[in-house]
């Protein structure tokens, strides 16, 4: 479900990416413009196109939301243990916080490798997002230690999102379930070469 109203005292980011996400789960992705998420958050054209270029960087835009208030309460682990239930909580935010939203996420996933171009102008945002989680969590996010990791994380994250497009319990436990999982796996490969020791784990999902 979406609601065409846009809160005006939003920041004008948040209400151009609200509006964007509204004419998504309506439309489709092929609908959106730059001008057309203007119109539906009644702002001028000039006024956005300050803030972004094109419809992609409404993508970039929502991403680094969601990633910030996905790490809001994050700290970075001292120990192996501490820093993997952090970033299993900060994944696990992430897809929560998608889920508000999810008849728009869900299209979007569907039909936005639709459009190459637009797809792998996302790549390095995608990049940045994971390297971001990764150092709230107290993981590797620099240099190519921190290369690595993210692209480890980016592996897990597609590989759960499979189990979360399919997921209809209410608490998204079979998402958890998947995400514990996969994420185990990634440390498992890439901590011996990062030297991450131990990864420790919290769940009992195998």
């Amino acid at each position: 479900m979406t609601d065409d109203r846009q809160d005006n005292s939003a920041p004008p980011i948040d209400r151009l990416i609200d509006a964007m996400l509204d004419m998504v789960a309506r439309d489709g992705w092929s609908a959106i413009t730059r001008d057309s998420v203007a119109l539906q958050a009644g702002m001028a054209v000039s006024e956005v196109y300050g803030l972004c270029a094109d419809r992609g960087q409404l993508l970039d835009a929502y991403a680094r939301r969601v990633d910030v208030a996905a790490c809001a309460d994050a700290e970075p682990g001292l120990d192996a243990a501490v820093r993997y239930d952090e970033l299993l909580d900060i994944l696990m935010r992430r897809f929560e916080l998608l889920q508000v939203h999810r008849d728009a996420v869900v299209r979007l996933i569907r039909e936005v490798p639709g459009a190459p171009r637009t797809l792998l102008a996302r790549l390095p945002q995608s990049q940045r997002s994971f390297a971001f989680l990764a150092a709230a969590a107290g993981y590797p996010h620099k240099g190519l230690p921190g290369v690595i990791f993210a692209k480890a994380l980016s592996a897990v994250w597609l590989a759960t999102q499979r189990d979360w497009l399919r997921d209809d319990t209410p608490d998204l436990s079979v998402t958890m379930a998947s995400l514990d999982r996969n994420l185990r796996r990634a440390i498992d490969l890439v901590g011996p070469l990062l030297r991450l020791g131990n990864s420790g784990t919290r769940s009992a999902a195998q």
